[in-house]
This record gives C-alpha cells, sequence and structure tokens, in this order.
C-alpha cells in the first residue's frame, strides 16, 4: 500500500485521498465481476456446453530470461498471431466470446490471478488436411492481495491490482471438424469460467482447476491429435494506478522461441 506523505498540504491531501477512493471504486468495480453468479445457459442457446480443466497456457516453470531491468519492460512482438496464407488454407471457424473467472497460470503451475477477456477464435484447413489454429486475448486481470506473483511464485501481493493483457497463440493439429448445430462465424456468448478469488489466495499446490473452463475443440472436433502450439505469448501490463518505486509492472510470458518469460507483475 502506498503511503501519504505527511508534508502534504490539504490540497493535496485531499486529491491523493479522493484518487485512492476513486481507485478503489475502480478496483471494486472490476472484482464484482470475479463473484458475479452466472445464471442460466452458458453461452447461447446453440452453443455446445463443451467444458475442461485444460489452460490453454503450457505450464510454465522459473526459466528463460528472469532478468529485468527497472519497472519498464517491453514484451517481444507478437507478430506471430497472424494468419496461414497458404496456398489452399480455407478458413473454417471464426468465432468470438467472452470469458469471465479464468483462473491465470504463473511460473510453476500455481493460479495468481483472474482473467476476463475477449477469445478470437479462427481455424483454417490446410492443404494437407490439418489445421491451422489462430486464437487471441485481449481483456484484463485482477490479482488478490496476498496472492502469489506470477513470474517466481514467491512473492505475495500489497495489494489487489488489476492490468491489461494481450496475446495468444498459433497451434497446428489434425481432426475432424464437426460443428454441429454450433455456429461458425460470430460471437457464440458470455461464459464464466467459474474461477475464484478464494482459490487463487490458497496455496500453491492446493488450488483446484478452473471448473467451467469452454472448451472450444471438444465443441468443434469430434477427435483431435497432434495438438501442437508452435507459438504463444501473453503481454500482462499493471494498471498506471498500481504503478509505484517498488512494483514491478509488465511481465512477458512467452514461449522460448517467441521471446521467453521475463519481467514479473508485483505490487
Amino acid at each position: 500500500m502506498r503511503i501519504v506523505r505527511s508534508h502534504l498540504n490539504n490540497t493535496e491531501s485531499t486529491t491523493f485521498s479522493m484518487t485512492r477512493t476513486i481507485n478503489a471504486m475502480a478496483l471494486a468495480s472490476v472484482l464484482i465481476l470475479s463473484v458475479i453468479a452466472f445464471s442460466g445457459t452458458v453461452g447461447t442457446s446453440y452453443a455446445t456446453n463443451a467444458f475442461s480443466d485444460r489452460d490453454d497456457k503450457p505450464k510454465q516453470f522459473k526459466n528463460d530470461h528472469d532478468g529485468f531491468h527497472g519497472n519498464q519492460n517491453i514484451c517481444p512482438s507478437q507478430s506471430f498471431l497472424a494468419e496461414p496464407h497458404l496456398k489452399g488454407a480455407k478458413q473454417i471457424l471464426d468465432v468470438s466470446l467472452i470469458a469471465q473467472n479464468d483462473q491465470d497460470s504463473g511460473v510453476g503451475g500455481g493460479f495468481w490471478a483472474l482473467d476476463h477477456f475477449k477469445e478470437h477464435i479462427q481455424v483454417w484447413k490446410l492443404a494437407d488436411n490439418s489445421f491451422y489454429v489462430l486464437k487471441k486475448y485481449d481483456g484484463i486481470f485482477v490479482s488478490p492481495e496476498g496472492g502469489h506473483d506470477p513470474g517466481t511464485g514467491t512473492h505475495l501481493q500489497n495489494e489487489s491490482s488489476f492490468g491489461e493483457i494481450t496475446g495468444g497463440y498459433v497451434a497446428t493439429m489434425n481432426g475432424t471438424f464437426a460443428p454441429g448445430a454450433n455456429p461458425t462465424h460470430g460471437n457464440i456468448g458470455t461464459f464464466n469460467y467459474g474461477g475464484t478469488m478464494a482459490n487463487i489466495l490458497k496455496p500453491y499446490g492446493t488450488q483446484t482447476n478452473t471448473p467451467n473452463a469452454y472448451d472450444w475443440i471438444s465443441a468443434y472436433f469430434s477427435s483431435t491429435s497432434d495438438f501442437n502450439q508452435i507459438h504463444w505469448g501473453w503481454s500482462y501490463k499493471l494498471d498506471p494506478q498500481f504503478q509505484s518505486s517498488t512494483s514491478v509492472n509488465q511481465w512477458c510470458n512467452y514461449n522460448d522461441a517467441d521471446g521467453g518469460n521475463s519481467g514479473n507483475i508485483r505490487s
């Protein structure tokens, strides 16, 4: 928690207090998302209720580039999030959804934040009958006071905070495209993945998997094999209102080939 300097005059003190109040209200509004009780059918009525405890992120370990220079870190380019542009490629899927309360894994596999974001899923069938997947994420993370940091899993956050996420992955796979009644274009709805702050605050090893993560692969494919994330990376940036002289403001969570891990989110 940042401390008000004792020599502030009344006007400055009032302004600081008002700013912190507004910041607290903004954070409270975001945190409300993490406790919303989801009712009714998950997603739209025509979407398959396909759920899994799978995490789209590959399991992370403390490796790659741990060095961090100051509080400003520029993540590598995400230019790998590109369409195939291959001869014979035919797009067969182009859908988006809103995900709430997705438990985000950090180094070592433990969960450190809840995510709320838009997912954009695109799939092309290639000339050799394999599939090319492009999945993008754009949204926010919410990290609770007392939760772990994502970069090392050893630091406990000094205050609740939030920030922005951008990123995604490119993958290849084999399988049988079988969308059934599921739409192949457009927005398919809002899905509550069911993660909780209470679970995020548990020690690593005692946390439970995200209970209702939407598994788009089982919703749109009857069988798959050889799923391989050839490129992936997520950039996390702490909102400016939570940045300070002691915070670490950006975590780059990337595949080795795409830049590796660097930085952290620490309040």
